[in-house]
């Protein structure tokens, strides 16, 4: 059986009783270091939480279905940071168990998706989502930056997540999500991004939770701290909307 186990926002603390209750009957547990990272959580303490020892989750081992192998006759637990189903490689997970005859189990907890209501954005008023991903030397994507334009047309805010990648310890900052769309602007014939209001979430549920409101040229420079970060690029605001984000300013 796999069982996927949300773990909220910031530490163990966020930890569900359901979740505590379900993870207590597992065999084999392993936490997410691929799709999402806990900076308030260490795996020491997770392990005081579930008095079991916990081994590492990378990207190979949760893409390429290895912990499967182990889910065929044990009952694994995958701790995730946040809810597990936010990120599609775990929906991919579950279809291939699911294939494979394994059982499953999912156990939410609070997402980012549900900490940003905290900007006073209304969640209807949200378009499709993308990931502003670092650029390679063969691999300079921008497709990010398109939805943010179609978004905007439509009067819709748009939620960027920032690419991460754990295992360099490697987490894109909302500075260096802003210069991506910056550059990405230089080619194009409207300046949509460079004249626009942002918000930027960072450490969403810590207790150094920090929400900052202005224009894309004030803010890029800004120092917003220790990751994780993300960023909202807003359509049309309502004048609630509007009023709760000066706040922020």
């Amino acid at each position: 059986m796999l069982v996927l186990v949300g773990l909220g926002l910031w530490d163990e603390k966020d930890l569900n009783l359901r979740g505590i209750e379900e993870a207590k009957l597992c065999d084999i547990f392993y936490l997410d270091s691929y799709t999402s990272k806990l900076f308030g959580a260490r795996k020491e303490q997770l392990e005081k939480v579930f008095e079991k020892p916990i081994q590492m989750a990378d990207r190979n081992f949760i893409e390429s279905g290895e912990i499967l192998n182990y889910a065929q006759s044990n009952k694994v637990c995958l701790l995730v940071g946040g809810d597990p189903m936010i990120a599609t490689t775990h929906a991919d997970l579950l279809l291939r168990a699911k294939e494979k005859g394994i059982l499953t189990k999912v156990i939410h907890n609070t997402s980012i998706y549900s900490a940003i209501a905290d900007t006073g954005l209304q969640m209807y008023k949200f378009g499709k989502s993308a990931t502003v991903t670092f650029w390679e030397e063969n691999f300079k994507p921008t497709s990010f930056y398109d939805t943010v334009i179609e978004n905007k047309k439509r009067g819709m805010h748009t939620l960027l997540f920032l690419d991460l990648k754990a295992e360099e310890s490697r987490y894109m900052t909302a500075n260096e999500a802003l210069e991506l769309l910056l550059k990405i602007e230089e080619d194009k014939p409207k300046k949509t991004i460079g004249k626009s209001d942002v918000v930027v979430c960072c450490r969403m549920g810590s207790p150094n939770q920090l929400i900052k409101y202005g224009k894309v040229e004030l803010l890029r420079k800004f120092d917003f701290g220790l990751p994780l970060h993300i960023l909202i690029v807003p359509g049309k605001l309502h004048e609630m909307e509007e009023k709760f984000l000066s706040q922020f300013k």
